[in-house]
C-alpha cells in the first residue's frame, strides 16, 4: 500500500513538526500575534509528534540516538512554547535557542539515515 519506508516517513513527520514549530515561534515572536492561531499551530505540531512517537515505538530501526535527540529537542521546545503561550515565561531568546537545537537535531537525523 505505501511505498515509503518507516525512515522516510519519520523524517517527513519530523520535517512537518519542525516546520510547525518554526511557524509557532514566528507567531509568538511577532508584535501582535494571534494567540488562537499560535495555539492551533502548536496543537498541530503536537498531534504530528504523537503519531511520530507511535511510529518510533513500532519500528525498532527508528530507535536511534539521533531520533531520541530530535524528540528531546521537540519536547524542550514544546514545553517552553507552552510557557510563552500562557504568559508564565516570555523568554523568546531561550525559545529560539530550543528551535535552533531542534533544527540541528533534525539535520542529524537526516545525516544518520543518509537521506539527502
Amino acid at each position: 500500500m505505501f511505498s515509503k519506508t518507516p525512515v522516510e516517513l519519520i523524517v517527513k513527520d519530523f520535517s512537518n513538526i519542525y516546520n510547525k514549530c518554526q511557524s509557532a515561534y514566528e507567531l509568538v515572536s511577532s508584535r501582535r500575534y494571534n494567540e488562537s492561531l499560535a495555539i492551533l499551530t502548536t496543537a498541530e505540531a503536537y498531534a504530528i509528534a504523537e503519531k511520530a512517537y507511535v511510529r518510533c515505538d513500532t519500528f525498532k530501526e527508528l530507535q536511534t540516538k539521533e531520533i531520541e535527540a530530535f524528540v528531546n529537542a521537540f519536547d524542550a521546545f514544546y514545553f517552553e512554547l507552552k510557557q510563552v503561550l500562557f504568559h508564565t515565561n516570555d523568554d523568546l531568546k531561550s525559545l529560539h535557542k530550543r528551535l535552533t537545537e531542534m533544527s540541528a537535531a533534525y539535520e542529524q537525523v537526516n545525516s544518520s539515515f543518509n537521506l539527502f
